[in-house]
């Protein structure tokens, strides 16, 4: 038994991955990372052929793709937040600086800690998936109560929905959601956050206790 749980921010601090992602305008798929006592190695691939992006340096390049890694010594960044839980980070991925990943909590009550410290350090992120391993013969069903919403958060949670701001890529901004609901960025990322809280919540609340 156990959890998988996908995490999409969009200001992940001073991650290399991410501003390369960003400068470039390339999807960044292949992350791999390692870690020794007093710093963290990284290394990424780069379709085709590009400047070195800033603070790495490129350790394999053709035609094809290129390959870049660089060294962490310093504040732990977003991935390493997550492994100070022992979760072990699985796959990072990158485009247009927002930065998934993809890890394994031990347990439900080690994800809403997770979830709690990086909104507290890193602001807005969402949760893209969250599963549960079961039987593989049988199916795991949450039921979310939407009830705990109120009509505004509905609101503005359907209406980002509808206007492809979950989608990857964005289908909307938030400038433009915010415009659709005649209010101002802040007030709708506000809303989101507090939505999408109440449905973690949920979630949560009802996963199995062996989980």
């Amino acid at each position: 038994m156990g959890l998988e749980a996908a995490i999409r921010v969009s200001d992940p601090g001073a991650c290399p991955v991410a501003e390369a992602a960003e400068r470039t305008g390339s999807r960044i798929d292949s992350v791999t990372r390692t870690s020794g006592p007093d710093t963290a190695i990284e290394e990424f691939e780069i379709e085709g052929q590009t400047a070195t992006p800033e603070g790495t340096e490129e350790v394999f390049g053709d035609d094809r793709y290129s390959v870049y890694r660089f060294e962490r010594d310093d504040e732990p960044c977003f991935c390493e937040r997550i492994e100070a839980f022992g979760c072990p980070v699985v796959d990072i991925r990158s485009e247009r600086g927002e930065l998934r990943v993809v890890f394994r909590p031990t347990d439900v009550e080690t994800l809403r800690e997770i979830v709690g410290t990086l909104r507290e350090e890193f602001g807005e992120l969402r949760l893209e998936h969250l599963v549960h391993s079961g039987d593989p013969n049988g199916a795991d069903t949450v039921v979310v109560d939407r009830g705990r919403l109120t009509d505004r958060q509905r609101e503005v949670l359907e209406t980002a929905y509808d206007m492809g701001y979950f989608e990857h890529p964005k289908g909307a901004n938030a400038q433009e959601v915010a415009a659709a609901l005649d209010i101002n960025s802040a007030t709708l990322r506000g809303h989101l956050s507090a939505a999408q809280s109440k449905l973690l919540e949920s979630i949560m609340e009802r996963a199995p206790d062996n989980c």
